[in-house]
């Protein structure tokens, strides 16, 4: 029998801290909608049967955050590391990692991109290969003006997204701290290292940045990061380029 590495958390649409209550009352919605006897799909039901039986067990969830934490970090310290430059002969010095990625290329996967037009994305919004947006955000002036602040979605402290720390990493839960013309800050499990491209992706955003500091708050760490591009929101719930 294949093990189920889904998600637990988000089969059951709770955060990683839930209490139980709010798990067993987010199980009892889901499956009176879910059961085969009501016409829902088996394989959903198994899937948030085991999510329910994992989560409802103290012993069962603890164990099971274990191995998510586990795998989340090793899976972010493979991705820095093979990200990181190769070492480089004594008699020449390596070179400082980028701080922004090449205009020519996906921000995320670094993919090459075509140019036409005088445009970096020849077009597109969003990259074929990891669906980054492609979107290159402009240097905010001094104070900004009103109507760039306008097309920036409101967020609060409140508010849950995910983020990637590489184009084939699984996402990590992280939750919000601010957002800006040019700039983003959440709260996060994992420590990050300067100059990491990351991909945050929320409700009505998705960014691409490069990290500029990461500082140990208590348990967690708070992360500021710099837009290299990005698509927000519009009302209508489609998305709109950070430079149009």
């Amino acid at each position: 029998m294949t093990t189920n590495r889904r998600n637990h958390y988000r089969l059951l649409h709770v955060q990683p801290d839930a209490p139980p209550e709010v798990i067993k009352a987010a199980y009892r919605a889901l499956i009176a909608t879910r059961h085969p006897d009501v016409g829902g799909d088996e394989d959903q039901a198994a899937l948030l049967n085991d999510a329910y039986a994992v989560l409802s067990d103290p012993a069962k969830r603890a164990g099971y955050d274990a191995r998510r934490g586990a795998r989340t970090s090793a899976r972010a310290r493979d991705a820095h590391a093979a990200s990181a430059p190769r070492a480089t002969p004594p008699a020449t010095p390596p070179a400082p990692p980028p701080a922004t990625p090449p205009a020519h290329a996906c921000p995320m996967c670094r993919l090459g991109l075509p140019v036409s037009r005088g445009r970096d994305t020849g077009g597109d919004t969003r990259c074929a290969r990891c669906r980054a947006p492609l979107a290159r955000v402009r240097a905010a002036g001094p104070a900004g003006t009103p109507t760039d602040r306008r097309g920036i979605p409101r967020v609060s402290k409140s508010d849950w997204a995910i983020m990637y720390v590489d184009w084939q990493a699984d996402a990590i839960d992280v939750r919000m701290r601010d957002l800006s013309l040019d700039g983003i800050s959440v709260y996060s499990g994992l420590e990050l290292p300067p100059n990491g491209v990351v991909r945050i992706v929320g409700q009505s955003f998705d960014v691409v940045a490069v990290v500029v500091g990461c500082r140990r708050l208590d348990a967690v760490f708070t992360v500021h990061a710099r837009l290299v591009s990005a698509l927000f929101a519009e009302a209508t719930g489609g998305f709109v380029s950070a430079t149009a």
